[in-house]
């Protein structure tokens, strides 16, 4: 058996590991990516409650949508992390939906106050989509 060869062809088929963690460890990863110290930071920032952010961390509650939108735009994190990290709660912002499109505009021209993200959204008929 070689040893080697057996070694690299695992390294190569063995999937990313932003791939393989779960929603609650890329969620770590993000948090600590953009220097947040406090839990509390983040779930304040993003106006979540702490009663819901203990539940969604202890995997005792499957987040929303909404929910996980606002933490992205607390992160300030960009579209594939975005994409990543709605994928692992089982999300996704798909080009056929307006609302998915309008997140998206916002991330990509790094507009993260949920205020104006929200006005957007109205000017397409949604109506306090965020909170």
């Amino acid at each position: 058996m070689d040893k080697e060869a057996l070694d690299e062809y695992i390294k190569k088929h063995t999937k990313a590991k932003e791939k393989t963690i779960s929603f609650v460890e890329y969620l770590y990863f993000l948090m600590d990516k953009y220097h947040f110290e406090n839990a509390s930071d983040l779930y304040n920032k993003a106006n979540i409650s702490r009663q819901l952010w203990s539940s969604i961390i202890s995997n005792k509650s499957h987040p929303s949508l909404n929910v996980c939108i606002k933490i992205i735009f607390a992160l300030r994190a960009d579209n594939h992390e975005c994409k990543y990290l709605l994928k692992k709660a089982g999300y996704t912002l798909p080009s056929s939906s307006k609302f998915a499109l309008i997140i998206r505009y916002a991330l990509e021209t790094k507009e993260y106050d949920l205020n104006a993200v929200n006005e957007m959204l109205q000017e397409y008929g949604y109506i306090d989509i965020i909170e």
